[in-house]
């Protein structure tokens, strides 16, 4: 078998599959900490069951404890990691668990600890392993221990560990395997089955297969049986373990280092079905014929032969034989191959319906009449087991000899409709009648009903037992099971047969079968019924509620007919009292004849506006029923007479009820009291008769000790019909505090009845978040149908679960809130509570419970905007009052927040034309009259409403809406509502991230040229928006800026200035925010007048937060708004006056804000303001080198500062934080370093010297490294260079022009040149006679850039040039009163001069200003944008030192200058 492969999908599909499935897996156990401390108990109970059957006296190794410790503290340590909120315990807690889990997960397979097996020790530790790596994030590895658990120890990995992931994962893949064992066990059940000849393949015979069907069973076939199920969970762990295989596989080989490109994965295995003489057997059947489902109706788990661990020790039937006077333990060893023990049963349609068969003789259970705060569980796991409930000790032999009788006669029964198992109590079991030899073939029957019975242990003999016909083995089993304890006040003696089987009772008209039919889903119907049924348009199963897929009916189960026909004759007096009358008994009637009739939401007064309501809102809601008054006139339905029969037959029921102490006399008496009071029609006097306190106790304390699914649905039932003709009863039952505990208990455990209960209560929020009800209420929600039974309760328990989650979150202080709204979300059940708005009864609170969850976290909204019905929401706005009105406003304008804007904008198409009333025209009504907390909300969804044409110049909505918000902004007494209104309005421009948060602050910042936090954003969120989306967006908020902006002549800047004023940071953040984008959207609007009103409005709070706030984005986003009034001149006038005290900020912003620089630019060429008094410089170093010579040269590269030294030295230096510190000195020139070269690429140095050669040298982090060393056979005075060319000047006119790879090339100029300046390919020489030669570095072409007026006398020489974007600085000899001219390199304009007396030595250039240095020691600071003297530099040192060097960062933040004395000095330029 594990031989045969095909070929799979794409191994990414299936990796990714497998991480999400196991992803939400672990997540869920992660989340559920309830659910882990079960599942821990439930394996804890496992090993304490296999040590007891390694016998008591055997003594356990010290090695064994020592690794039986290490998995359970390696479990603890992995439960603090998961509770604690501190990093470094979480980190140091998951190392520790890692270690201890390891211990147990590398067990040898085949050897036991302690007497348990390995692998399941190994199975357990892989799992918390993969909690372990979920909790470090790393997802892979969680998967991969998954699947280690499986392949280790497939069996209790699908059936104990992860029964739900074993479905998703495994269980496609054996349909093979479930249909061969369907198949196998088709033909078994034919064989036993009495006239199975003339029985359809098509017929379920899971209504045939019951206990008396196992006594009638051969030796031979319950054998064949047993190995039927021993090696289908055989063939189910060896291809779990295959595909486990498999999958870890795919995993590995997708973490390969050629999981890059497309891999196919490893070829899929397939699971094919034992080869067995069965087998061959089932190839003899026609392939026509249809066996039913696939599946078995357990799920993949045996429906047959339950595991001991399936029973409850405390519920088991007492039984005692002569040939088995050993105790039975249901703790005892399990053997994976003894057997299937039962699966996940909440996806099951088999579910227990009575206890487990046992062998030990037990006393009945006693009611405790003492009502204790402490409420047992009435639903415990299947597989879990009772310590206090286990015989005293017995032979191990035969504890393994009876189990397997024991397990075949554990049959399970079915029970339609129920989702969650609950086994009923003993005396709801059925009886045996068993001939044996002893008796001559007389029937020994089990005693009959009566105290001195019920307390008396029952005997049943197993020696030479002899079953008796297949005809009579039917009537061995009962519907409502034999009456065994009855209390003595009945007076008839109820026998077995007090009613026919269930399965020959329809259970749609509650009548025998006169017609059976049985339908594609295994249920049986009465033709007539199920016809009309289908007539209604119902295409479901009535019981199943599965499709349908045809609407005509098959024919008669005569198999089913003749076996009642059978019955009939033997009981024709039960056969004629419920024979098939032609008015079938609907269950679609309301319960109790009681009319029911829904009350429109308008009429609803509750108001959940402070969260204080909830008592008046589940007294409303249970006006939805109205009960008809009931008549005690002759002519009255039930008439006085009849009443008082009803109460007489009462009386010995409550009797026993209040009185007895025997649990199963008061079950019995639960149920025929529910019987009487259905009967009874909701009578007056009834209820009074039965709304005493003793009597409703009674029933509180049924609920406190049965475990009877039936029992404890009665009780509720008869409760909540008391509670809801009666409030008065409220006080009784909330008396006593553990009366709702004990309703918790049960709703924890599944029974959903007890919502409706809980709801009636009015319980108050303290007692609802006491319980932690949320993941039990959303259990209820999200069932896809209600349970089908005969006792209808006044509210559907969905409705009452709504209703509670509902108060949950809605009540409570925000972390509660958040918490509980996190339940949900992480449950998956948002898309179940949309699918439930066409439920009218709790549309209101799914809305509310919606609502929380969007504000909690907002991802959850894209489900609901794909999924909704928004006509539902509509609705409930229109015929609501004014406060769902105010949920419904809230909850749609929340909804339209999404990171698609054409999503949203469909939303609001929806939105605008749904329904048969004017959406627009009902949102304005509102708007006029709504309450304060409402209106910004309403205010924008009616403008987006609006805005979805293209904005007209009137409309009635628009102007009301923008005036709303304006009027809301302006009310300072009401800060609250002003936050609102400003969260309101930064949702409008519709740049929402997938996460549900405005990122519009973030988008400007991009803007203004600080990308950094939208970047961040967009990493985080991990998507990117697209080109037609943004699109969408930049055409929306045009609409949005136009209209709000033009409303009232910019009356919004008005409103925003007063917000500035007020003392919330949070409010000024949120108000300069909406300020800039306002501002900013008016320089890409059209000018229609309204520029005015925000310049005079806003500008003044923008310089203010410019001035002072600390917070580097305020900052910026103030400059992107002063920005778009630099165009404006009355603008910029007004902010010249503040150029003084915003100039030192705008300096600072320049290095993260392209804006900055436009605005100094700006202000710097305005005639009013002064360059002068706003500049300012600090001298922060000066170093004496002279010991290494004179300073030749500099250059300021990256934060480092690079010398070079007439001694050959060059040295770099760290010139962060307004210092110079020494990192490197090179000594690789023997002679003086003459000149340092850096090229705009800024990715390599070079040095000239004086020893003839030319040095490369790479750049690296406070390092220079020498590459390469070129000999040019002459001195180098001068450099420039680039990856191509080296060109220097040496001795004579000229200059040389070296390519790296040959001799230099002499260009001769016919002029002394004295500097270079180098940019692209164009060499630019500075030489005598003050000119100026360009020089093509490819063609080796000269060219004349400026040619200076020639003088009779004194030199005239460009001493220095430097290139700076598209200027030309050249310094030089002082000239007719000018040294230096900028030119405009690409049309050789002379764009303005140095004037001064001095010659120009050196200059040096950054982004603002201009230095330019003299043979005197005096730095001359030019401002760059207008080439006008600012301030002078004084360089310190002995006389007139001569400036060698002089160079500026690129920001202007600092001047570094050297002297010929051998010193560096810098100044901090303010």
């Amino acid at each position: 078998m594990a031989g045969n492969y095909r070929f799979a999908m794409d191994q990414k599909d299936i990796v990714r599959t497998l991480i999400t499935t196991v992803g939400s897996f672990t997540q869920d156990r992660l989340i559920d900490k309830e659910q882990r401390i079960q599942h821990k108990e439930q394996c804890a109970e496992r090993l304490a069951a296999e040590d007891g059957s390694s016998g008591n006296d055997t003594e356990v190794r010290y090695s064994d404890q020592a690794v039986l410790a290490n998995l359970d503290w390696g479990i603890e340590a992995l439960e603090e990691a998961i509770n604690t909120s501190n990093i470094e315990t979480k980190h140091a807690r998951l190392d520790y668990a890692e270690k201890m889990l390891q211990v147990c997960a590398m067990l040898t397979s085949d050897q036991k600890t302690a007497g348990v097996p390995n692998p399941y020790l190994s199975a357990w530790a892989y799992l918390n392993l993969s909690y372990l790596w979920k909790l470090r994030n790393d997802v892979r590895n969680s998967v991969l221990h998954v699947l280690e658990m499986f392949i280790v120890e497939p069996f209790f990995s699908r059936i104990d560990f992860a029964p739900e992931l074993w479905k998703k994962l495994f269980l496609p893949h054996m349909s093979s395997i479930a249909g061969w064992y369907a198949e196998a066990r088709h033909t078994l059940m034919m064989e036993v089955v009495p006239d199975s000849s003339d029985m359809s393949f098509t017929a379920d015979l899971d209504q045939f297969f019951n206990e008396s069907l196992v006594f009638s069973m051969r030796p031979d076939q319950m054998e064949k049986l047993k190995k039927l199920e021993q090696l289908y969970s055989e063939s189910l762990d060896e291809n779990t373990r295959l595909f486990a295989k498999y999958y870890k596989d795919c995993m590995n080989s997708d973490s390969s280092p050629g999981a890059g490109k497309k891999i196919m994965a490893p070829m899929l295995p397939i699971a094919e079905p034992p080869m067995t003489p069965l087998h061959e057997v089932s190839r003899s059947i026609p392939d026509y014929v249809k066996f039913g489902p696939i599946l078995p109706k357990s799920a993949g788990f045996s429906p047959v032969l339950k595991s001991k661990h399936d029973g409850r020790g405390n519920k088991r039937v007492a039984l005692n034989s002569s040939a088995f006077p050993h105790d039975m333990d249901e703790s005892a060893a399990w053997d994976p191959h003894d057997g299937v023990p039962e699966g996940n049963e909440d996806d099951s349609d088999y579910e227990a319906n009575d206890g487990s068969i046992g062998s030990t003789v037990q006393q009945p259970a006693k009611l405790n009449r003492t009502r204790s705060p402490s409420v047992f569980s009435p639903v415990d796991s299947p597989r879990t087991s009772s310590s206090k409930t286990s015989s005293p000790k017995s032979d191990v032999n035969s504890r393994k000899e009876s189990r397997s009788l024991l397990r075949l006669l554990s049959c399970r029964m079915t029970v339609p409709g129920d989702d969650i198992s609950l086994p009923i109590s003993p005396s709801k079991s059925n009886d045996h009648s068993i001939s044996s030899a002893d008796s001559d073939g007389e029937v020994i029957e089990m005693p009959k009903s009566g105290r001195k019975n019920c307390d008396r242990p029952s005997s049943m003999s197993y020696d030479h037992v002899n079953i008796r016909t297949s005809e009579n083995s039917f009537q061995n089993e009962s519907d409502e099971g034999s009456h065994s304890c009855v209390s003595p006040p009945l007076s008839e003696k109820l026998t077995r047969h007090s009613k026919p089987l269930k399965d020959f009772v329809c259970p749609i008209t509650g009548q025998i079968f006169n017609d059976p039919v049985t339908l594609e889903t295994g249920q049986t119907y009465e033709r007539k019924a199920i016809e009309e049924w289908l007539s209604r348009g119902n295409t479901t199963c009535p019981i199943t509620r599965q499709p349908l897929s045809s609407n005509a009916l098959p024919k008669t189960n005569y198999v089913l007919k003749r076996l009642i026909t059978s019955w009939k004759e033997q009981h024709p007096d039960l056969a004629q009292e419920f024979s098939y009358s032609e008015t079938p008994k609907t269950r679609l009637s309301s319960p109790l004849g009681k009319e029911i009739v829904l009350v429109s939401p308008s009429n609803q007064t509750s108001d959940f506006s402070n969260f204080k309501a909830m008592d008046d809102y589940v007294t409303q809601r249970g006006k939805r029923f109205t009960r008809p008054v009931v008549a005690t006139s002759p002519t009255s339905v039930i008439s006085q007479a009849a009443v008082e029969t009803i109460i007489n037959g009462l009386k010995p029921f409550v009797s026993c009820l209040c009185t007895s102490n025997n649990l199963q006399e008061c079950e019995s008496t639960v149920l025929e009291i529910a019987r009487l009071w259905k009967d009874s029609k909701g009578d007056a006097a009834v209820h009074s008769y039965l709304s005493k306190p003793t009597i409703v106790n009674g029933f509180m304390e049924i609920l406190s000790a049965s475990f009877d699914r039936e029992v404890l649905r009665a009780s509720i039932y008869i409760l909540s019909e008391l509670i809801f003709g009666d409030e008065n009863i409220v006080e009784t039952l909330t008396s006593v505090e553990s009366d709702f505990d004990c309703l918790a208990a049960l709703l924890k455990n599944g029974l959903a009845e007890a919502a409706v209960l809980m709801y009636q209560l009015r319980p108050a929020f303290a007692q609802l978040s006491s319980h932690d009800l949320v993941p039990s209420l959303m259990q209820i929600i999200l069932r896809k149908s209600e349970e089908a039974h005969d006792l209808y309760l006044v509210i559907e328990p969905k409705d009452a679960a709504l209703a509670m989650l509902e108060q949950i979150l809605m009540s409570g202080d925000e972390n509660s809130r958040s918490l509980n709204a996190l339940i949900v979300v992480s449950s998956n059940g948002i898309a179940s509570l949309v699918k439930c708005l066409h439920r009218i009864e709790g549309r209101r609170s799914i809305i509310s419970i919606l609502l929380c969850c969007m504000r909690v976290d907002k991802s959850c909204k894209n489900v609901i905007a794909n999924g909704i019905e928004l006509s539902y929401v509509l609705e409930l706005f229109h015929a609501g009052n004014d406060s769902i009105r105010g949920i419904c406003v809230d909850f749609l304008s929340e909804l339209v927040q999404l990171n698609r804007r054409t999503l949203s904008n469909q939303i609001l198409q929806i939105i605008k034309t749904e329904g048969a009333f004017s959406t627009m025209h009902s949102f304005l009504v509102y708007l006029q009259m709504t309450p304060m907390e409402h209106q910004p909300a309403t205010a924008t969804l009616l403008l987006q409403l609006d805005l979805l044409v293209e904005p007209r110049k009137m409309s009635i909505y628009r102007e009301e809406a923008i005036e709303a918000l304006i009027e809301a902004l302006r009310r300072k007494e009401f800060p609250n509502q002003q936050m609102m209104v400003l969260d309101a309005l930064l949702s409008l421009p519709g740049r929402i991230t997938s996460s549900g948060e405005s990122y519009i602050e973030s988008w400007l910042l991009k803007i203004a040229g600080f990308d950094h936090p939208y970047n961040a954003l967009v990493k985080a969120d991990g998507t990117e928006t697209m080109e037609g989306e943004e699109k969408a967006v930049c055409s929306w908020e045009k609409r949005v800026a136009f209209v709000i902006c033009n409303h009232e002549k910019g009356s919004i800047f008005k409103a925003l200035e007063e917000c500035f004023k007020n003392n919330s940071l949070k409010m000024a953040k949120s108000c300069l925010v909406m300020a800039t984008w306002l501002t900013y959207m008016l320089s890409t609007l059209p000018d229609t007048g309204v520029r005015e009103a925000a310049r005079e409005s806003l500008l003044e709070e923008f310089i203010n937060v410019l001035q002072s706030s600390k917070n580097l984005e305020e900052k910026i986003l103030a400059a992107l708004a002063l920005k778009t009034f630099i165009n404006d001149p009355t603008a910029i006038e007004e902010l010249g006056k503040y150029a003084k005290s915003i100039y030192k900020t705008l300096r600072k912003l320049k290095r993260n804000s392209f804006v900055a620089t436009d605005i100094l630019k700006t202000l710097m060429n305005l005639s009013s303001v002064n360059a002068t008094e706003m500049w300012s410089c600090t001298d922060v170093v000066e170093l004496d080198l002279s010991a290494n010579g004179e300073v030749l040269c500099m250059v300021y590269l990256k934060g480092c500062l690079i010398s070079s030294h007439s001694d050959g030295t060059i040295k770099v230096w760290d010139a962060g934080r307004r210092r110079l510190r020494l990192v490197q000195e090179a000594h690789e020139h023997i002679k003086a370093v003459t000149c340092l070269y850096v090229p705009s690429s800024g990715d390599r140095l070079y040095s000239g010297s004086l020893d003839k050669t030319i040095r490369v040298w790479a750049l690296k982090p406070e390092e220079i490294q020498c590459i390469q060393v070129h000999d040019v056979k002459e001195a180098v005075h001068e450099l420039a260079a680039n990856a191509k060319f080296a060109c220097f000047i040496s001795q004579g006119n000229g200059v040389k022009v070296y390519n790296w790879s040959g001799i230099p090339k002499h260009i001769n100029v016919n002029k002394n040149v004295k500097c270079l300046a180098m940019t692209g390919d164009k060499l630019y020489c500075g030489c005598s006679g003050y000119s100026i030669q360009e020089l093509d570095l490819g063609g080796c072409t000269v060219n004349t850039f400026y040619l200076g007026t020639r003088k009779l006398l004194g030199k005239q020489t460009v001493n220095s040039l430097n290139i700076h974007n598209d200027l030309l600085f050249a310094g030089g000899s002082a000239v007719d009163g000018v040294s230096g001219k900028v030119f405009c390199r690409t049309s050789k304009a002379v764009m303005g001069t140095f004037p001064m007396g001095l010659d120009i030595q050196r200059i040096a250039v950054n982004n603002d200003f201009i230095f330019t240095a003299t043979k005197v020691g005096i730095i001359e600071v030019w401002l760059k944008e207008r080439v006008s003297r600012v301030a002078s530099i004084k360089m310190k040192g002995k006389g007139h030192a001569k400036i060698t060097s002089l160079v500026s960062d690129i920001d202007g933040g600092m001047l570094y200058a050297a002297s010929s004395q051998g010193k560096i000095q810098a100044w901090a330029l303010e």
